[in-house]
């Protein structure tokens, strides 16, 4: 039998392994530059499922994580307003403690019921990013009507009230006949319920009772929003309005204090609600940033296990390729030898 030896063959065979190596080398050089495998599903076979699945959980944690972020920026928004709130009300209320007998600082007290009037309505209507902080779910909606707006519903029916008891408006100078009982009556059947109840949701708040919920953990939700409609930021407003807007500087003495004392009263009750909401959304913060924590804890572990079912051994790695390398030069001097065989150099 005759065999004989075909230096083409040889040269396409070496070819082919020289091939197969460079592929093999751009695989261990992106396996360097990673320090993962450069193809996972083949490294792993049967196990890349679970790699696939603990990554899954770590991306589910940073989307709640990173809604959290947004979350924590709400509730210390919030926070802030509230304790703003809470401070100018008690200002308030230390102005009326410290009032005596007669009207002699009713300007004075008047003056301070609406600017803090006017600051309950614009910190109420606060925005963050584009929604309405206290308009409980109906984020798009400005939550409170402003009071000092042209022709508002709220104003309107604060002045049909006083007309109705009284006969005459706020700013005109008869209410120095109105007497003390009958201001208190005012004040406590007709005036309170201004602030209360549908009146609030029909002329004071476009808030909806139900809050923000949002997910802080894979296990817990949290309430992330506070409503207009709570009964601090009511009384707020009903001890503002009869400060500012019952013509308190030309009221008798005697209606001036009903005014105050009534306004003390609701004040102090205002006050302690309000410490309420701030507790409430302190224990919110704090239940968000523990949640943030853990994941964080957990994606740190979910990580390194999915480093290390896709890790490579950066020494192997770096040998193999020294290797490799050696072998391709070879591979290259072998063919560049056999392709200057003939036969005509053999005779």
């Amino acid at each position: 039998m005759t065999s004989y030896i075909s230096t083409h063959s040889i040269t396409s065979s070496l070819r082919q392994s020289i091939l197969k190596m460079q592929s093999e080398l751009a695989a261990n050089q992106t396996e360097l530059a990673t320090g993962n495998y450069a193809d996972i599903g083949l490294a792993l076979g049967g196990r890349t499922g679970e790699s696939l699945s603990l990554q899954a959980e770590g991306a589910f944690l940073q989307t709640i994580s990173d809604a959290n972020a947004v979350v924590e920026t709400r509730l210390s928004v919030t926070q802030n307003v509230l304790t703003n709130l809470q401070s100018s009300a008690q200002d308030l209320l230390n102005a009326l403690l410290a009032t005596n007998d007669g009207t002699t600082n009713a300007s004075t007290i008047q003056a301070s019921g609406v600017s803090n009037f006017k600051a309950l309505i614009s910190n109420l209507n606060s925005t963050l990013d584009g929604d309405y902080l206290f308009a409980g779910t109906n984020t798009s909606s400005r939550p409170i009507t402003d009071y000092y707006g042209a022709s508002m519903a709220n104003k309107l029916a604060v002045d049909a009230a006083f007309s109705a008891a009284f006969g005459v408006s706020q700013a005109d100078p008869g209410v120095s006949s109105i007497s003390g009982a009958d201001m208190q009556g005012f004040l406590d059947t007709e005036f309170a319920p201004l602030f209360q109840g549908a009146n609030w949701t029909t002329d004071w708040s476009s808030a909806s009772d139900q809050t923000l919920t949002n997910r802080v953990s894979p296990t817990l939700t949290e309430n992330t929003s506070v409503s207009a409609n709570e009964p601090g930021f009511q009384q707020l407003a009903q001890a503002y309005a009869m400060v500012a807007d019952l013509g308190a500087q030309n009221l008798s003495s005697d209606a001036y204090q009903a005014v105050v004392s009534t306004a003390r009263s609701v004040l102090t009750s205002a006050i302690e609600n309000i410490a309420d909401l701030q507790a409430r959304v302190g224990v919110a913060q704090s239940s968000v940033m523990t949640a943030t924590d853990q994941m964080s804890l957990q994606m740190n572990i979910l990580s390194a296990e999915v480093s290390n079912l896709e890790s490579v051994n950066t020494y192997e790695v770096s040998a193999r390729m020294t290797s490799l390398q050696t072998q391709i030069e070879i591979s290259y001097s072998l063919t560049s030898q056999l392709q200057q065989l003939s036969l005509v150099k053999f005779l």
